[in-house]
């Protein structure tokens, strides 16, 4: 029988951001990022239907962050100052193994665009992955039309390392989709990163 999580919430701190554990209270925040057209465009993990369905993917995150040992981190971004939810910032072991230890993928809100802050909370948490996870190599991916996201992760430390075509399973259109990623001596060591 497995006893129960008695370990305090997962928190990173930056200088402007809090990265927590979801709570359930966090629904509302993640149902109005699932509205915004400019972040689902590119997020397919927040495209929710409806309330019931941003509350089914909260319950999900805290249920995944609380099985121990831990195979994933889903964080509320949130700002320091006042707690305020403005995005969502998750990693985890990728469905392609060769290609990282661990990948991740976020999403904030279109009104704290343009602030660094993502690139703040994507800093902290690859940190972590390589300190702390001991992660050898992290990754993300993106649209390449995306280019927010890929100076997002250019900010943070990774660096453009593969480009490839694949069609879009909802659209049926063919994108063009940019690997990022950091290896754990370039990013602790030299400072070149890969």
């Amino acid at each position: 029988m497995s006893q129960p999580d008695l370990s305090p919430p997962f928190c990173l701190e930056t200088e402007r951001l809090l990265l927590r554990d979801f709570i359930e209270e966090d629904w509302a925040a993640i149902h109005a990022l699932s509205r915004e057209a400019s972040v689902t465009a590119f997020q397919s993990w927040l495209r929710l239907d409806d309330e019931e369905a941003a509350r089914r993917w909260v319950g999900g995150t805290i249920f995944h962050n609380g099985l121990r040992p831990r195979h994933a981190y889903n964080l509320a971004v949130s700002l320091k100052a006042s707690g305020q939810v403005i995005g969502w910032l998750g990693w985890g072991k990728p469905s392609r193994q060769e290609l990282g230890d661990l990948d991740f993928g976020y999403g904030l809100s279109p009104a704290f665009w343009g602030q660094g802050l993502m690139s703040e909370a994507l800093a902290a948490a690859v940190d972590f992955m390589f300190r702390v996870q001991k992660a050898e190599v992290v990754f993300g991916e993106c649209d390449s039309v995306n280019i927010a996201s890929a100076r997002v992760m250019e900010k943070a430390g990774l660096r453009l390392v593969a480009e490839w075509n694949e069609v879009d399973e909802e659209s049926g259109a063919t994108v063009k989709m940019q690997r990022y990623a950091a290896t754990r001596s370039k990013f602790l060591g030299d400072g070149s990163f890969l």
